[in-house]
């Protein structure tokens, strides 16, 4: 007898070890939105959805799903709740899984609730700006924030959905690929004159640890932009519930 059939939300580290904790009767298919998230589940044997979808998509994908795990980024808000109307709908059991909460002892974060609260927050801040929130939101700061061009030093992931993303904008422009060290971000901050760092708490996972560090041997303001508020369970709970499941299913 097969194992169940679970569709992960996939395009993050978290979602591609939790794939490989999973038993190999397990038929899982991976959904993710781009060649980036395609490429981390090489390794994964599983099965990989790649490309954007809406509601009418993510139906007919998950439709006869045993289980779907939400293990999309956190700043995710649209694809989560799109994917949690289309379990509700369908009866499918939904699991989020939820990232290591982190505290950051150094009194020069600027807590805000939403990019557009960090927008108007640094529009009364002066000096130079490293942004490490991504190519989504790019083109919302950079019609908000004065002197953006001149000011504004964008590290953004090295693919070509994101050069495509990207190609337009005025910033001074980085392209790379995580993980970036403690020492990475303290060179970036020294050679651009950097003053302000930006960047979503994206929990453990994201490499915000090595960001405050770096900000705080290089004594800058950071501008923290909190993770939506979530209910979940760690990986670890996921696998036990779908053990479960597996077991009553046999029965």
């Amino acid at each position: 007898m097969n194992g169940l059939s679970i569709g992960v939300i996939a395009g993050t580290s978290d979602a591609t070890e939790w794939i490989q904790m999973l038993p190999a009767p397990y038929c899982v298919t991976a959904f993710v939105a781009t060649v980036y998230g395609q490429t981390i589940l090489q390794k994964t044997g599983c099965t990989v959805h790649m490309g954007r979808l809406n509601e009418d998509g993510f139906s007919q994908a998950l439709c006869g799903m045993d289980a779907v795990v939400d293990a999309s980024h956190p700043f995710a808000v649209k694809v989560t709740a799109t994917v949690q109307k289309v379990c509700r709908t369908l009866h499918i059991p939904y699991f989020r899984i939820i990232r290591e909460k982190v505290s950051y002892d150094y009194d020069r974060i600027h807590w805000v609730a939403s990019k557009e609260e960090a927008a108007q927050l640094l529009t009364h801040m002066e000096g130079n700006i490293l942004w490490t929130t991504g190519s989504n939101t790019l083109a919302f700061y950079e019609s908000m924030i004065p002197s953006f061009a001149k000011r504004s030093w964008v590290r953004i992931l090295d693919t070509e959905d994101s050069r495509k993303q990207t190609a337009h904008s005025k910033a001074h422009r980085i392209y790379a690929m995580p993980p970036f060290s403690i020492e990475d971000t303290v060179s970036c901050i020294q050679a651009h004159k950097i003053r302000i760092l930006v960047s979503k708490d994206s929990g453990l996972r994201g490499g915000v640890v090595e960001k405050i560090q770096a900000a705080q041997q290089c004594g800058i303001d950071v501008v923290l932009i909190a993770a939506p508020k979530e209910i979940g369970m760690t990986a670890e709970q996921i696998l036990a519930a779908l053990t479960q499941m597996e077991k009553e299913k046999r029965a």
